[in-house]
């Protein structure tokens, strides 16, 4: 009989974080989703265990979400950074509070969640962390300098904590997407058919990566299978970052 884990999934009303959440819900995990936009949450919390609309850039919603996890669960087991956002831009149209909101939702908050919860992680023996950044982080990123940057630095933390925590049997990873499947993507693409065929031409294996694809590794990363991968990155990428 398999594990039942109390999952905790940011950024849930986006595709990625619902695609992990409903991933997880499948296997009959508890699942624990938050996300900023109220009324799309509304139209997924009764898929799901527990639920919370908040959004995590804003003072200590990081510490509300912990606690409310921690009222419910006791512990949780699975935490699943997957808020954050993007920002195209040139350097120099950049400014002081976008430089502060990104690094704030991309990095601080991702900290501070693991901060607040390898406490009760520690205390089990047990916990999974599963950080979700981008290939613009691994490889860079022309004109998203500030989201690069971000993303990097949350690999960085990612390879830091796994080494500090790796005797406590909790394992931190971190997933790369490129180019996913979702309205976001298309929207970028200002849904042309000639800039998105170009975009593809730049992806060795010409299509975008699924959501689904994101879950299914997300969900591995949690196994036994897999409790010897911590610390590292893995780029779901469609062979977008090695050429």
């Amino acid at each position: 009989m398999s594990l039942k884990y109390n999952v905790l999934v940011t950024g849930a009303t986006g595709a990625i974080g619902y695609a992990i959440a409903k991933k997880f819900k499948e296997q009959n995990h508890n699942v624990f989703v938050t996300g900023r936009n109220e009324e799309k949450l509304a139209k997924i919390k009764n898929e799901f265990d527990y639920s919370i609309a908040l959004d995590l850039a804003q003072g200590g919603s990081y510490k509300t979400l912990s606690k409310e996890a921690e009222k419910v669960f006791g512990s949780v087991d699975v935490l699943v950074n997957n808020a954050g956002e993007y920002l195209w831009a040139p350097i120099e149209k950049t400014d002081f509070e976008q430089v502060e909101h990104l690094t704030k939702i991309n990095f601080e908050v991702p900290y501070l969640l693991c901060s607040e919860l390898v406490s009760g992680m520690k205390e089990k023996k047990f916990g999974r962390i599963i950080n979700i950044a981008s290939i613009s982080g691994a490889v860079g990123e022309a004109n998203a300098t500030l989201y690069s940057a971000t993303k990097s630095a949350l690999i960085g933390m990612t390879k830091s904590l796994a080494l500090e925590v790796a005797e406590n049997n909790i394992t931190v990873n971190i997933i790369n997407p490129g180019w996913v499947d979702t309205e976001l993507t298309h929207k970028a693409l200002e849904n042309d058919e000639k800039l998105i065929n170009e975009t593809l031409d730049m992806i060795p294996q010409r299509r975008f990566i699924e959501p689904a694809e994101i879950a299914s590794l997300a969900l591995w990363l949690t196994s036994d299978g897999a409790r010897g991968v911590t610390g590292q990155y893995i780029n779901m990428c469609a062979g977008l970052s090695i050429g």
